[in-house]
C-alpha cells in the first residue's frame, strides 16, 4: 500500500511488524512526520533516529492496526505528502 503512494518506496518488511518507508523529498523526515501528526493525526517516527543513510528521508510505521484503519491511515499518508512535497 505505501508504494502507491506517488514519492514514498518501502522495502517489504521480513520479519517485523514496522515499516521503514523512504520518502523522496529534499525536505526533512522530521518535517514531514511533525506535520503530518499535526494535520491528520496519524502518528508515525522520524527515520533519523534509526539509522538513515545521509542524505536520504525515511519513517517509520507500525502495521499492527487492522487493515481498514491502515488503509485510512497510508490514505492520508498519502495526502499529506502529495502537499507536503508540493
Amino acid at each position: 500500500m505505501l508504494n502507491a503512494i506517488p514519492g514514498i518506496s518501502c522495502v517489504k518488511p521480513e520479519g517485523a511488524f514496522y515499516a521503514f518507508p523512504r520518502l523522496h523529498t529534499d525536505k526533512s523526515d522530521f518535517e514531514f512526520v511533525s506535520g503530518l501528526i499535526r494535520e491528520t493525526g496519524v502518528v508515525v517516527v522520524h527515520g533519523s533516529g534509526f539509522g538513515q543513510v545521509p542524505g536520504t528521508h525515511h519513517f517509520r510505521a507500525v502495521f499492527l492496526p487492522q487493515e481498514d484503519i491502515l488503509r485510512r491511515s497510508y490514505e492520508k499518508i498519502g495526502e499529506y505528502f502529495t502537499k507536503f512535497n508540493s
